[in-house]
C-alpha cells in the first residue's frame, strides 16, 4: 500500500477559491448594499464570511473524498 502526495496545486487552488470567494462576492456584496442605502461594510463582511467558510468546508471535503479514494487505497 503506497500513499500518494497531495496533488500539487491543490492549496493554491484552494487559496485562489478563497481570494474570488472573499474578494469578489464581498465586494460586489458590498457594492449593492450601498446601493440600496444598507451598511455596505456590515453586509459585505457577513457575505464573505459566509464565502469563505463555504469554500473552506467545500475544500475539505473534496480532500476527504481525495484521500479516501485516493491515498487510502
Amino acid at each position: 500500500m503506497s500513499i500518494q502526495a497531495i496533488p500539487e496545486l491543490s492549496i493554491e487552488y484552494f487559496l485562489l477559491n478563497l481570494a474570488v470567494a472573499v474578494v469578489v462576492v464581498g465586494y460586489f456584496t458590498y457594492r449593492n448594499a450601498e446601493s440600496r442605502g444598507e451598511s455596505g461594510l456590515l453586509w459585505g463582511g457577513v457575505v464573505a464570511a459566509a464565502s469563505f467558510f463555504l469554500s473552506l468546508v467545500g475544500f475539505l471535503v473534496v480532500f476527504l473524498v481525495y484521500y479516501l479514494v485516493v491515498v487510502r487505497d
